[in-house]
């Protein structure tokens, strides 16, 4: 409508200059044979202006409208995974806006999800050329570095995005993961820990956490055990391991080596008393727990394990003190007060009894045996609805271990048939 406006005025114009020049002639002919007046030469310079700037803005307001169909039909196609034909609509769309930031970090994204990472580092540079600090961009080229195992690259990369932001996740996140890739493990375990503060409860954060620190104590061991080959601290070192493994008596014989070369070495008695409550051999552990608890009294776990043992020798009143020390340390070990309910259960104090059970479920509502030893306490004190309840959740509690338990058995069964029948 702007356009035909100014057109029409232009018409309008034309006939009153035929008039004012004469009859007779025609406007072609007055124009080529007559001088324009400067103020008829400006007017029509402004005009045919306004009509090049009025047209040039509905034809920009058209590609643009067209533009924003492409993209939305490319967005659409990423809601479907169907990265190739978004790429494709992607690709158009730069022909329509050369250079837009958002499209080529969009097509970055689409080629990286196809794994065509060599074309998600060249669209995404291509943008940072541009806009060196484009929010999420630096991210994505990490990411695409990470999966072609640069990981110098990858740090690079994802440093640079959490300057301008430092709250982005995932830039975070693979950065952790090529540091720890490239051996610089405490530098990636003080980026997970970073991240759990935000998500204490991520899965995924939590076990490569688990992973990073396993790694950093293989790494620190063995660069302990290259500088100091015959030292007891060594030897302490491969009796963990060893314990850990479960291959307790060659655990053993090593913590013995340890205690052989410095009987004042940190901790060896807690360490080989653990050891042997492991392996359920309750008297040499209580031996070397009560030499732990000679040098050092509040020791939780030396009273902790010392506890568990003398509640398995029907000793409750000696018990108690020691489970009490165990809690004061380590408020969270369940199984403690599931102990320390028995010894007063045991010795007839049964409102603390009931308190400490109590405690236990309030962090595991589903500790089978706290509901069993409930279900003989309360019909003890003739709380018969009370102790059919407990007995009924340790009935279907058990009815699910076991459950669970078959289903692992098969699963392994299953296992081993494969592992025997495969080429």
């Amino acid at each position: 409508m702007a356009v035909r406006r100014a057109l029409l005025d232009v018409e309008h114009r034309e006939p009153a200059r035929r008039h004012r020049l004469g009859n007779g002639h025609s406007p072609m002919t007055l124009r080529s044979s007559l001088p324009l007046g400067p103020k008829i030469g400006t007017a029509i310079v402004a005009i045919f202006a306004t009509t090049v700037t009025i047209v040039s803005a509905i034809l920009a307001q058209t590609t643009s409208g067209s533009l924003e169909s492409l993209l939305s039909r490319a967005v659409e196609l990423e809601g479907t995974k169907d990265y190739a034909g978004a790429e494709r609509l992607y690709r158009e769309a730069l022909l329509r806006s050369s250079d837009d930031p958002d499209i080529l970090k969009r097509l970055g994204l689409v080629c990286q999800e196809q794994r065509k990472y060599e074309k998600t580092k060249k669209n995404l540079q291509r943008n940072l050329k541009r806009a060196p600090v484009y929010p999420g961009v630096n991210s994505l080229l990490g990411i695409s570095y990470y999966s072609l195992n640069k990981f110098d690259k990858t740090v690079e990369a994802t440093q640079k995005e959490l300057t301008g932001n430092p709250k982005d996740g995932q830039a975070r996140y693979y950065l952790a993961l090529a540091l720890s890739a490239s051996g610089r493990l405490l530098e990636a375990i003080q980026q997970l820990e970073t991240l759990l503060k935000d998500d204490p409860e991520n899965v995924a954060l939590l076990y490569q956490l688990v992973v990073d620190y396993k790694a950093a104590a293989q790494q620190t061991s063995r660069r302990l055990a290259k500088a100091h080959p015959d030292s007891e601290f060594t030897d302490a070192i491969k009796a963990e391991v060893l314990a850990d493994s479960e291959r307790f008596d060659e655990a053993i014989a090593a913590f013995k080596e340890v205690y052989r070369k410095n009987p004042e070495f940190p901790g060896i008695h807690l360490a080989l008393g653990e050891v042997y409550w492991r392996q359920k051999d309750l008297e040499r552990s209580q031996q070397e727990l009560q030499q732990a608890l000679l040098k050092d009294s509040g020791q939780p776990l030396a009273n902790y394990y010392l506890g568990d043992i003398l509640v398995s020798n029907q000793e409750f009143s000696r018990a108690v003190p020691h489970l009490d020390a165990a809690l004061a340390v380590y408020p969270d070990l369940t199984r403690a007060y599931w102990l320390l309910g028995k010894c007063y259960a045991a010795t007839g104090q049964y409102d603390r009894a009931l308190q400490a059970f109590k405690k236990a479920l309030e962090q595991d509502p589903n500790y089978k045996e706290v509901h069993f030893q409930l279900h003989e306490l309360h019909a003890r004190l003739g709380n018969k609805e009370e102790s059919r309840k407990h007995l009924q959740i340790f009935e279907r509690l058990t009815r699910e271990n076991q459950e669970k338990d078959r289903e692992q058995l098969q699963q392994a069964v299953q296992k081993q048939k494969d592992l025997a029948t495969s080429p």
